[in-house]
């Protein structure tokens, strides 16, 4: 939470620093491609595996002169703070190691590794912005998302958790979902001093795609909800024309 507040009020001095010197006069329209990184907590039937989550992924996009936004963007999540409970309680031993085939220990680690896809529509209201592109950027999307629990052991040969026997632990779903964003978006006239913060929130109804749980023994055919609410930041490089120079003759 610390490096978040410290991105957040590096963005913010940097904006405030630019004000006075980067100036539009009018709309512009072009397309961008943007770098994010999110920071999730959980709730929901997703908040029975993961305590939070990390993203990182990229957007492409355009803006329009009304300052409209049409993108599709790509993330990838990632957490070692998964919830194991009982998951392999028929494998490991009281320590949680698992033996192999040979005899010796192994340990085992656990993450969360999911995706999202999103088509996005937005507009930047022109609201405490020092130019006109600039200003409060609202959004909303749909796709699809994806999450799994990664169970991973760097040595040995262990025959409970082959390749296809893993499948039956790892709770994979997929589903469709919705998004939604709510942040400020600052665009300067360079090309990389451009950027946006704000609150992200994801819902999404998913159904394991394996059906069968090893760990419960049972089918799981029932769909969950997934919900996720977080801080998102990005860096935007926008691919605008330059503007004409002017030239005075005497």
């Amino acid at each position: 939470m610390k490096v978040i507040l410290k991105i957040v009020l590096s963005f913010l001095l940097i904006g405030l620093f630019s004000l006075s010197s980067n100036a539009q006069d009018s709309t512009q329209a072009f397309g961008y491609v943007k770098f994010q990184y999110a920071y999730f907590l959980p709730s929901g039937d997703f908040e029975e595996r993961f305590n939070n989550a990390n993203s990182v992924g990229g957007e492409i996009g355009y803006k329009l002169f009304s300052n409209w936004h049409f993108s599709i963007s790509g993330a990838y999540l990632f957490s070692r703070d998964v919830k194991v409970n009982d998951l392999l309680a028929d494998v490991i031993n009281e320590a949680g190691d698992v033996i192999d085939s040979e005899g010796e220990l192994v340990k085992i680690t656990y993450e969360l590794r999911g995706q999202s896809y999103f088509a996005k529509v937005g507009r930047v209201f022109n609201v405490l912005a020092p130019n006109q592109n600039s200003g409060i950027l609202v959004t909303a999307g749909a796709g699809y998302f994806q999450h799994k629990i990664k169970i991973d052991y760097r040595d040995g040969d262990v025959f409970q958790l082959s390749e296809e026997r893993l499948k039956g632990y790892d709770h994979l779903s997929t589903g469709f979902a919705l998004q939604q964003f709510v942040g400020y978006q600052y665009f300067g006239n360079s090309n990389l001093l451009n950027f946006y913060a704000g609150f992200e929130f994801i819902q999404a109804f998913t159904k394991n795609r394996r059906k069968y749980n090893y760990d419960t023994r049972s089918f799981d055919t029932e769909r969950k909800s997934d919900y996720l609410a977080g801080f998102r930041v990005g860096w935007v490089i926008p691919f605008r024309k330059r503007r004409a120079e002017e030239f005075y003759y005497y």
